[in-house]
């Protein structure tokens, strides 16, 4: 009985999608994830195994009711006062984030919220999905709050992506996003970018 359930386990069938979530071939999806910039997630169903291309930096715009919603969103956590919004999502807890120390993730270096104050007028929002080891994250130092009806999730993220994820915002509704993995490095290129 145990062989034939790592046998069943073993022949599930695997579905390919890519960053739009159309299905694409095995053949396409492995020719586009050895490119530099794209991540997969792999999601173990029950009756098969899905897997999902997603490019870690993505860019866009916000329609303008898009961006006034997100606004009025906003506003209610903390009265919005530059051109530039940051938001640093945490997804909740997955492989990447599941640690029992307080993290060493360099978004949380003294330096980088000084140097983001005086790059651009902005204002940063720290949001979570789902609070699990959101303790280990600095819940005291840093407003963490609750991402109500996944709006902020269904607006940029649109799946959980490993470890945690940030957009930044210009006035424009014009945006940068990394898809897991990043660091204040990251953010501090986008404000760049966008200030151009």
């Amino acid at each position: 009985m145990v062989s034939f359930q790592l046998l069943t386990a073993q022949t599930k069938p695997e579905s390919f999608y890519n960053y739009n979530f159309q299905q694409i071939s095995k053949e396409e999806f492995d020719s586009i994830s050895r490119q530099k910039g794209y991540l997969y997630n792999q999601y173990n169903l029950e009756d098969q195994i899905i897997n999902i291309l997603f490019q870690s930096k993505t860019r866009g715009k916000l329609k303008q009711e898009q961006l006034d919603s997100l606004k009025t969103q906003l506003n209610k956590i903390e009265p919005l006062k530059g051109e530039h919004i940051v938001i640093i999502y945490y997804p909740g807890k997955d492989k990447c984030n599941e640690t029992k120390q307080n993290s060493t993730w360099n978004i949380f270096d003294r330096d980088y919220k000084k140097y983001i104050e005086n790059l651009a007028d902005s204002n940063q929002f720290w949001i979570y999905n789902n609070d699990d080891n959101l303790e280990y994250y600095y819940p005291r130092k840093y407003n963490w709050t609750k991402d109500e009806n996944q709006y902020i999730e269904k607006l940029f993220f649109k799946m959980h992506y490993p470890c945690a994820s940030s957009t930044v915002i210009d006035k424009d509704g014009n945006f940068i996003s990394n898809l897991g993995e990043f660091g204040k490095q990251h953010v501090i290129q986008d404000i760049i970018e966008l200030k151009k």
